[in-house]
């Protein structure tokens, strides 16, 4: 029985069995049918419901009309006379106006067929379609100043008619093809502009608001066209400030505001007086004057146009953040205008009552001058809004005007800074981001500070992110202010930890802001003493490396301050010097002679890179031995320098990754590695599998490579491909195998060479021969194949690589999370954990390909794909990632580490060797990982 057992043991662990090949994946395409034109066929007998929907019909497929529109046209036409339902009609003159665009259209033609239909025609829907197909059919022919003057002719005639809809259809029109050109030869041209002209202002006082919105529209339509509006179209767009419509009072804010930019220094007089102001002043005046307007549309339309108007007069912007300039509804005048009004009155006491003065006259709310009322406490109201829509106006235009002028920025940052207390957070992101812009005019009191500072608790990431980005730019007057900023950036890293990143930076600007209110703070902030000495701070804390960052960059401008810093404080500094480069500046420490860091080593640096790369030149006509021993040492130079010298760490690097590339082709052509021993099989693979790594990463991580550059790295990943499969066609594969080998190494031939010649490179000898045989390799067989890859392969020479541009690499900063932890993550097994993240991505100039790798104990591997809201750009090439990782496992006996980690998705190439993990080799690390300590619990029943 034994024996048995025995026997049926090596029989199992001896048994073969043999792989099924993979079943190649096949492409389907599908090819679309050809695009048949569209025929209409609208008979007789045709029900009303059955012509709308081959109408629509026509109307979605107008793009596949070829020639046959002429036919179209007619058959519409014909439809339309014998047509008795109105909806039928309406839609064929719709569709008229839709083919009037095409080409092959004929605009004069369905202009005249137009005309004879609106001569029958009775329904005044149809009517109002068919003068807007009008529109259309002017709009398709731009230049023909005739038929212009036709149909702005025909709107007129018809803009008497009985029902709003015709005349605002004409009225639309007029707008929108009417101008001075558009008149006979026998009629004068200024004569038959102010005609048109004063058509549309008569319209303004239509009975229907509907005729009246269209009438004010029409004229900004012509001013929009290039057209001269007269000034006397500001009186009646005055008057229709106070319409009972907002669609009518919308469209006269517009058109004062479009009369203020084009005659701002214009006089207007001022009513029940002599005097006389600006017009752009008058304008401003009445706009601000509709932020009390009962409709929110209006006073979002006012609010936003408030801004833009630039030119006008310093008392008029001043009013409008006060709202006190009214008393009692009477109108303030100086003493001496009181007094000759009172003798100019002729009204005196009577003599009957004891003190009995002259009568005062009140003054009707109507009367009350613009200058006086309309602009007072303009943007107060605005702020104070009820709707967010309105105070988010409000703020951009208070934001742009404050801008312009720096006596208002300082008269506006209180009302601004009350906004940061807003209820909607956008309003109150809105307000920091208006600040900020006005941080070259302003400087901020110790009692804004205390609005300002409360946004530091807000649990919002969003508005704390951006106040601090506000206090990196802005000014405090006093120390006493600095110390609060101090105080509340460490309270927020006490409520936030994850902030830290952000809070050292602030810490940076304002320290390096204000040097001269940091001196008198540093015995306070460094704890110290002037007769004991104090303990070493712990530089583990992160509110003391905050303080430290600080006063740092305080001491850059302000060398008195060194003077203060105990011994362990330098020492902390070139701790924080080596670990922190972007946030500490350089500082001379007097108690030493030399200076570990030289300012201008890195010119120093540049120039050894420059001549590494000028020895290298003449290295593909060294022999391999001489080149390697080269090459070696180089490498090892740059590698180096990437890890000292920050500023050439990029060039560095990637010249070291390039080269490391070389050194590999050559090594592997020097010991004649491809041969028939398993072993120097395996060796060449792993090191062909290197070198299309390091192209891999020099492709995709480095930017600013030049076409040459470029140019040379893929030839480089040619000869590395060339080898590799030379090397896996010697191995046991099926010809069909083989065959797909082939067809994916000619296409990855051909790809190059005509990136070559589109780019103008010049490729080298390796190159050229593969190129000069690719036809021959196509048709040739397997046998054949191989032997000219197997030729091609003596001429491989290690290549230079000459770098002209600055090469920037793309890099990510994992700040949130930031490590393991001693408390895990727990969720339920089978369930979603949301891990929140917060990267920091540099030189990125496309964030559609970063992906977040997941790696979990077993050695699975999952890709996360962020939002794209997710992603916020601070720069041209640089962008904030803030999302939430999800992560799902099953049941683990006890807590461990995942690993996260920022990656690249890169292009698939061509492969030419079956990997376990597809996915997960097109990706490039973009960042070290951090581990996050999670435990999925069992599901409770």
């Amino acid at each position: 029985m034994a024996a048995l057992l025995k026997k049926r043991a090596v029989a199992e662990f001896s048994q073969v069995i043999q792989e099924e090949p993979r079943p190649i994946k096949k492409l389907k395409l599908v090819q679309k049918p050809l695009l048949q034109e569209v025929h209409l066929d609208l008979t007789v007998g045709t029900s009303t419901q059955e012509a709308v929907s081959s109408l629509i019909h026509l109307e979605h497929h107008l793009s596949q009309i070829g020639e046959n529109v002429v036919n179209i046209v007619r058959q519409l036409i014909d439809h339309y006379h014998r047509e008795k339902e109105s909806v039928v009609r309406w839609k064929i003159a719709h569709i008229l106006g839709l083919l009037s665009k095409h080409p092959q259209c004929a605009a004069d033609s369905v202009v005249e067929e137009i005309i004879s239909l609106l001569k029958t025609e009775k329904s005044h829907k149809v009517v109002g379609q068919l003068i807007q197909s009008l529109q259309s059919v002017g709009l398709s022919a731009p230049d023909n100043r005739d038929l212009h003057l036709k149909i702005v002719q025909l709107a007129r005639e018809h803009s008497k008619h009985t029902h709003h809809v015709v005349r605002s259809s004409c009225l639309n029109l007029i707008g929108a093809v009417g101008s001075h050109d558009t008149i006979s030869k026998d009629t004068d041209q200024s004569e038959e502009h102010v005609s048109v002209q004063t058509l549309l202002i008569s319209f303004t006082q239509d009975q229907d608001p509907r005729v009246r919105s269209s009438a004010f529209r029409a004229v900004q339509q012509l001013h929009q066209r290039g057209q001269s509006i007269d000034l006397s179209v500001y009186d009646c767009a005055c008057k229709a400030l106070t319409d009972d419509y907002e669609d009518v009072r919308t469209a006269a804010v517009k058109l004062v505001w479009i009369l203020s930019h084009l005659y701002p220094e214009s006089k207007v007089p001022v009513p029940e007086s002599d005097d006389e102001i600006r017009l752009v002043d008058d304008g401003f005046a009445k706009i601000c004057n509709m932020m009390n307007d009962i409709s929110m549309k209006v006073r979002v339309e006012a609010a936003t146009l408030l801004g833009s108007l630039h030119q006008v007069s310093p008392k008029f912007l001043e009013q409008t953040l006060d709202k006190k300039l009214m008393s009692n509804m009477r109108q303030k005048k100086s003493a001496h205008e009181r007094a000759k009004d009172h003798y100019a009155s002729g009204e005196w006491s009577s003599g009957q009552k004891w003190a009995d003065d002259a009568p005062k006259d009140e003054v009707a709310p109507e009367s009350v001058t613009l200058m006086n009322m309309g602009a007072c406490g303009a943007f107060v109201h605005g702020t104070e809004d009820e709707f967010l829509e309105v105070r988010n106006a409000a703020l951009d235009s208070l934001c742009e005007l404050a801008a312009q002028s720096q006596e208002f920025a300082i008269l506006s940052q209180d009302s601004i800074i009350d906004m940061f207390n807003d209820e909607i957070e956008s309003v109150r992101l809105n307000a920091i981001n208006s600040l900020r812009k006005l941080s070259n005019h302003v400087t901020l009191r110790e009692d804004q500070l205390e609005i300002i500072l409360g946004v530091l608790q807000d649990f919002s990431t969003t508005s704390r992110e951006a106040l601090r980005d506000m206090l990196c730019d802005v000014r405090v007057s006093t120390k006493e202010s600095l110390n609060a900023c101090i105080v509340g950036l460490l309270d927020n890293l006490r409520r936030y930890p994850q902030d830290k990143r952000s809070v050292w930076k602030c810490m940076k600007f304002l320290g390096k802001h204000h040097p001269h209110l940091t001196l008198p703070l540093v015995p306070t902030l460094l704890c110290l003493h002037p007769y004991f000495d104090t303990p070493e701070p712990d530089m583990d804390d992160p509110a003391y490396i905050s303080v430290l960052l600080m006063v740092f960059n305080a001491a850059s401008s302000c060398p008195t301050m060194m003077t203060m810093f105990e011994d362990y404080t330098w020492q902390h500094y070139t701790y924080l010097r080596e670990s922190l480069p972007d946030l500490v500046p350089v500082l001379k420490n007097q108690n030493e002679d030399k200076d570990d860091d030289l300012p201008g080593s890195s010119s120093s640096v540049s120039s050894f890179i420059q001549q590494i790369t000028q020895q290298v030149e003449n290295i593909c006509s060294m022999e391999n031995n001489t080149a390697q021993q080269m090459l070696q040492v180089i490498v090892k130079d740059l590698y180096k320098i990437s890890e000292l010298d920050s500023r050439n760490s990029a060039s560095a690097e990637c010249i070291g990754n390039f080269l490391q590339s070389q050194l590999l082709l050559t090594q592997l052509m020097t010991k004649q590695t491809v041969s028939s021993s398993c072993i120097m099989d395996n060796h060449t693979l792993a090191t062909v599998e290197k070198i299309l790594e390091l192209t891999k990463i020099c492709q995709h991580i480095f930017v600013g490579l030049g076409i040459s550059e470029i140019g040379l790295i893929r030839q480089t990943e040619l000869k590395a491909v060339t080898i590799q499969i030379l090397t896996l066609m010697k191995a046991d594969m099926t010809n069909e195998k083989q065959q797909d080998m082939k067809q994916n190494y000619i296409k990855l031939i051909k790809n190059l060479k005509s990136y070559l010649s589109s780019s103008q490179c010049h490729p080298d000898a390796f190159t050229t021969y593969i190129f000069s045989v690719v036809d021959d390799l196509d048709i040739n067989g397997l046998p054949e194949f191989i032997t000219s890859l197997q030729h091609a392969t003596t001429m491989i020479k290690p290549s230079a690589f000459p770098i002209v541009n600055k090469i920037r690499k793309i890099t990510a900063l994992i700040n949130e999370p930031t490590g393991p932890t001693d408390k895990p993550l727990k969720f339920t097994a089978g369930l979603t954990l949301a891990v929140p993240v917060d990267i920091m991505l540099e030189n990125v100039p496309c964030t559609s390909n970063i992906r977040i790798k997941k790696k979990f104990a077993d050695q699975t591997v999952q890709l996360f794909t962020p939002k794209w809201s997710d992603f916020h750009k601070l720069g041209p090439l640089r962008h904030r990632l803030v999302t939430q990782v999800l992560m799902s496992h099953s049941l683990w006996t006890e807590p461990t580490n995942v690993e996260l980690c920022v990656s690249m998705e890169t292009a698939s190439n061509q492969k030419f060797k079956d990997t376990s993990h597809d996915n997960v080799k097109q990706t490039i690390d973009l960042s070290k990982p951090v581990q996050v300590y999670v435990s999925p619990k069992q599901v409770k029943r």
